[in-house]
């Protein structure tokens, strides 16, 4: 069954309403760049004012098509395009163009007429944009983005950005290395959605690998570009450049398309749980793209450094170091057998390996030096650097060997890249990737090493949920709850709600008077911690109402007064909550709550009142699996410190368990939108919530 996008990708006929005859137009340019890259389908040039361009003489109307049309690329301005999308749906035309700017990006009145220009399709015709540079479509020489030369290829590639497709395409053209098989820029994706033109390149046969320019998802559609994204990148590498990742992007990115995205740092962690390989630079887009189609992904980070130079061999260290590779010292065996090879003032062996200009009068250095390392299973990637465009056949045709029969990426950093000179040309036309910049080559190789590790993500993507159902009493604490202006449970609530699904929380006891506080103190025994009991104090240290170490009756007495002044303060009923005291261990915070974009989230990270200053903080959508929860936990400074603790490791099962129960709890009951433990103490002994707070979604 063919794609619902099939036709805009491959239509039987194309017209062009406001096509003109005046160069300069883009009525004209667009037209005549269609015409030009021969697009072999029917073309027709709308105007009522008539005219022509190259032979063929405008219709007045669209009515006057004797041939099916697929795509009406519309190219007027804003105001009139409802009324002409009006008249494609009325002809049946299945997809319209509109490349104006104008609309939701540029304010309110712009947002009403794509909301008008919407019902003008009245569901028969397809929007794509507006606010864009249209598609290309090599399979079907279907050029409408007036981008030119498009080089031809297997690389997709779905943009925010209209004009960093032509950006790129330039790039594409001068490497001469690389080019594409669909281009669109999707503009504010008033109806057609990123995820769609996703899914159709995903089963493209001409589409090998994918790059998406992204500044923000169609409200409402996170969550689908995420489930689209995962199955793409079980069988494509899908690498993600994102505009936005800072507060100052963003508001860029939201007066550019319109587009609107959950917190950057979620919306990355997302991309990537479901497969995406996060590119950071625009300059290294196309670099990355023609490293994952021309080389198999590495079995590990370990990569072998062998070159010439030793500044880049130092330089090289750091950037494959910061691109989460792995440079590790050879084995002695392996640098006895590459010392033979080299001329005796040879200094840096042990990874990096410098060949002091040796390959300037003896190419074959490359063999011999590569051999011991590649056949020793010492490295997972090798990347070459500081090479004089010196590779014989013999060297080229050694590197496209190994990279196939071990299945290892092998990378080359040349001085001469950026010329066409024998040696480089001999490496390019076996398919291996030479970068002129040292840097990017190590940066390629850290996205090859993240495209293994997102293929494995993509698989697991959504896994781990287990079914949950609220316990017994929800409903009725959910209902308390709603009827309380902070839409909050009480920290006793919250921590018998936490301890119906498996987190381990204190013994506590509720007073409203001094005399019930030494009594409950008796009960738990001293030392105690105290803390003001009302829903309605959310943030109870920012407010004086925690008290720690108590002891003595007095220290009882007079911290049930300070917390009753609190308390009165706030006018709520003066309640305090005794636990016993737990000191030492490590304070962690564990969380989970509903993005408006992209749905339930888990949070691990550090605890404590330092916690929002110190952003040690771990996100993943949920559900996830415990592949998912463990490498969250090992991603934080915290979890770091927790398997390495002076006074022993945290039991990460018991960690864990914590982590599904503040899962489960927010699938379980709907109506929750914030679940917070914080801290977690955290000892080898065990863990335990010392406080909890859950919050319930507006009504």
């Amino acid at each position: 069954m063919p794609h619902p996008l099939a036709r805009l990708f491959d239509p039987r006929g194309v017209a062009v309403l406001g096509a003109s005859e005046t160069p300069g137009k883009y009525g004209y340019i667009l037209l005549k760049t269609l015409l030009d890259e021969g697009y072999p389908g029917r073309v027709f040039g709308v105007s009522p004012k008539g005219g022509g361009l190259e032979g063929q003489t405008f219709l007045r109307s669209l009515g006057e098509a004797d041939a099916p049309v697929d795509v009406a690329l519309i190219v007027r301005p804003a105001p009139e395009c409802p009324a002409l999308v009006a008249e494609v749906a009325s002809r049946g035309i299945p997809f319209a163009i509109v490349y104006a700017a104008g609309f939701a990006e540029a304010g309110a009145a712009g947002a009403q007429l794509q909301a008008e220009m919407l019902r003008a399709a009245a569901g028969r015709t397809r929007l794509v944009g507006p606010n864009g540079m249209n598609i290309f479509s090599a399979p079907a020489r279907l050029n409408l983005s007036a981008i030119v030369p498009f080089p031809v290829g297997p690389l997709a590639f779905l943009s925010a950005s209209g004009n960093l497709g032509f950006a790129l395409a330039q790039e594409a053209a001068q490497r001469g290395t690389l080019g594409f098989s669909r281009f669109v820029s999707v503009g504010n994706q008033a109806d057609v959605a990123l995820d769609e033109y996703l899914d159709f390149v995903r089963t493209d046969p001409a589409t090998r690998a994918v790059l998406v320019y992204l500044e923000g998802l169609a409200p409402g559609r996170a969550r689908v570009f995420l489930d689209t994204l995962s199955r793409t990148a079980i069988s494509k590498p899908v690498l993600v450049l994102r505009g936005g990742r800072t507060r100052a992007g963003q508001g860029t990115a939201r007066s550019h398309t319109g587009a609107l995205a959950g917190e950057a740092e979620l919306l990355a962690a997302g991309l990537e749980q479901a497969g995406a390989v996060l590119l950071d630079r625009a300059d290294e887009a196309l670099a990355a793209a023609q490293g994952f189609l021309e080389s198999p992904l590495p079995r590990g980070a370990r990569v072998a450094l062998v070159g010439e130079g030793g500044g880049h061999a130092t330089l090289l260290t750091d950037a494959a170091s910061e691109a989460g590779l792995r440079v590790e010292p050879l084995s002695d065996a392996v640098v006895a057998a590459i010392r033979r090879q080299l001329p005796p003032f040879a200094a840096i062996l042990g990874n990096p390996v410098e060949m002091c200009g040796a390959t300037e009068y003896t190419p074959d250095l490359y063999q011999r030096v590569l051999s011991p390392i590649l056949d020793g299973d010492a490295a997972d990637l090798a990347l070459l650097f500081g090479g004089y465009a010196l590779y014989d056949d013999a060297v080229a045709a050694f590197l496209d060997d190994r990279r196939h029969a071990l299945a290892l990426p092998i990378l080359v950093h040349d001085l001469y890249a950026d010329e066409r000179r024998p040696g480089v040309q001999r490496l390019r036309a076996r398919g291996l990737p030479v970068f002129a910049s040292a840097d990017v080559a190590a940066r390629v190789a850290g996205a090859l090493c993240r495209g293994r590790t997102a293929r494995e993500r993509a698989a697991r993507w959504m896994s781990g949920a287990a079914p949950a159902c609220a316990p017994p009493g929800w409903g009725s604490l959910a209902a308390a709850a709603k009827g309380r202006a902070s839409l909050a449970l009480t920290e006793d609530e919250a921590s018998r709600l936490l301890a119906a699904f498996g987190v381990p929380v204190l013994p506590a006891r509720l007073a409203r008077s001094a005399d019930e506080v030494v009594a409950a103190a008796r009960a738990l025994g001293a030392p105690v911690a105290l803390k003001v009991h009302a829903a309605a104090l959310v943030h109870k240290s920012d407010v004086g109402g925690v008290h720690l170490d108590l002891r003595t009756e007095d220290d009882l007495r007079q911290a049930f007064e300070a917390a009753a002044q609190v308390a009165h303060a706030a006018g709520v009923t003066a309640e305090v909550r005794l636990t016993p005291m737990r000191r030492g261990g490590l304070e962690a915070l564990v969380g989970a709550r509903r993005d408006p974009q992209l749905g339930p989230v888990l949070v691990f990270g550090t605890g404590g009142v330092h916690a929002e200053a110190l952003r040690d903080v771990g996100l993943r959508l949920l559900p996830c699996d415990a592949v998912e929860r463990r490498t969250l936990v090992e991603g934080t400074l915290l979890g770091r410190a927790l398997a390495a603790s002076r006074t022993g490791a945290v039991d990460p099962a018991s960690l864990d368990a914590v982590l599904v129960g503040a899962s489960q709890l927010l699938a379980a009951c709907p109506e929750v939108s914030d679940v917070e433990i914080n801290p977690l103490r955290c000892a080898p002994e065990g863990v335990v919530a010392l406080d909890a707070r859950v919050l319930l979604g507006a009504p």
